[in-house]
């Protein structure tokens, strides 16, 4: 039976994804109807996929929310979820854009499709050493054996599925800044002080302490948080920017409608990732993309593929994770520093950050 070119389905586990917004947007005027299941998380408030509300070949459903560290229950949302798609599009040929190793497994389920896999973090990196071996073998054959295989960073291709994935079945789909017009570079950055944004979710408790430490201790610094995590690590800034004034805690926040003017109180994004962490040295965050985009300097991990781009475009600096190199970092970095890096991300091309 020949594919449908004008029917496309949608499997996302993220519903508060720009990126994923924007490109359904897209593909909605590639095809007639366009249909979209996916999840969002109990820690994300902000409905991001309001968006897709008003375009008539558009159909989204919400199958389920998501909770932290309860995997048990995204079994039985998985099949829910397998349970509709047949309801609703039966047994003729189905193209499929998927994102993500969960999904792309439940994909063995259904018969009769065209996939086109999104492979935007490697989640099998962050499983204990058998576990890896195993979802990572799947995941690589998963690879092999999709029709498309799109990546947000080469450095995914180049050092886990070279040897599966035949680079014209690979599709490279950076992380860039959806902006729908409503955000804009800046111009110029503030002056009197350090100003440290740490922007998105909150991950990496031992390196968000650190950075607390470095900053309580030093006046001179002002740290500002923007999004939401772990309810540990928000309450552990919440005191700290209760006890500290050069500290603030902004909580969630609309992407990418409220950005600017997060950046626009702030002159360095501070993109401090785990490097202890596989994922972590071979993603591209989308911090990357935003902080090109507003000509904001970019403080990233050594010994990451961000890093590696951040200092090819001289767009910022890196430095280890630690207590003591973060401090040394900051106790060397001037305003000068910071606007002449300003200055230089400026000049660079914008459609290598934006669409």
């Amino acid at each position: 039976m020949a594919l449908d070119q004008k029917e496309l389905i949608f499997l996302i586990q993220a519903f508060e994804q720009p990126r994923i917004l924007k490109i359904i947007l897209d593909k909605s005027k590639e095809f007639d109807r366009v249909f979209v299941y996916g999840f969002t998380r109990k820690i994300h408030a902000v409905e991001n996929y309001r968006i897709l509300d008003g375009h008539e070949n558009i159909q989204y459903k919400i199958v389920g929310t998501f909770e932290d560290k309860k995997y048990w229950n995204r079994l039985f949302a998985y099949l829910k979820l397998l349970v509709l798609i047949y309801i609703k599009h039966g047994l003729k040929k189905k193209h499929l854009y998927v994102v993500g190793l969960d999904l792309r497994m439940l994909c063995v389920f259904i018969l009769n499709k065209y996939v086109e896999y999104v492979i935007s973090d490697i989640a099998w990196l962050y499983y204990p050493k058998n576990l890896k071996r195993i979802f990572g073998k799947i995941d690589q054959l998963l690879a092999k054996y999709s029709n498309k295989v799109l990546m947000t960073s080469k450095g995914f291709y180049n050092s886990y599925y070279k040897n599966y994935v035949p680079e014209n079945q690979l599709i490279l789909t950076e992380n860039k800044l959806a902006t729908y017009g409503r955000v804009f570079p800046l111009n110029e950055l503030k002056k009197d002080k350090i100003r440290i944004a740490y922007v998105g979710a909150f991950r990496y408790s031992d390196i968000i302490n650190n950075l607390l430490n470095v900053v309580k201790k030093n006046k001179n610094l002002e740290l500002n948080f923007y999004g939401d995590g772990f309810s540990e690590i928000v309450e552990k800034m919440k005191s700290h920017a209760k006890a500290y004034d050069n500290i603030t805690f902004n909580g969630a926040f609309k992407n990418p409608d409220d950005l600017q003017g997060i950046y626009e109180q702030n002159n360095i994004n501070f993109v401090v990732y785990n490097n202890l962490l596989a994922n972590e040295r071979v993603a591209m965050p989308n911090k990357f993309y935003e902080s090109g985009f507003f000509n904001m300097p970019i403080l990233c991990a050594t010994n990451t593929y961000v890093g590696e781009r951040a200092l090819e475009l001289n767009m910022g600096w890196v430095c280890d994770i630690t207590e003591n190199t973060i401090e040394d970092f900051f106790s060397k970095l001037s305003i000068d520093d910071i606007l002449a890096t300003h200055e230089n991300i400026k000049q660079l091309d914008k459609s290598q950050f934006n669409y």
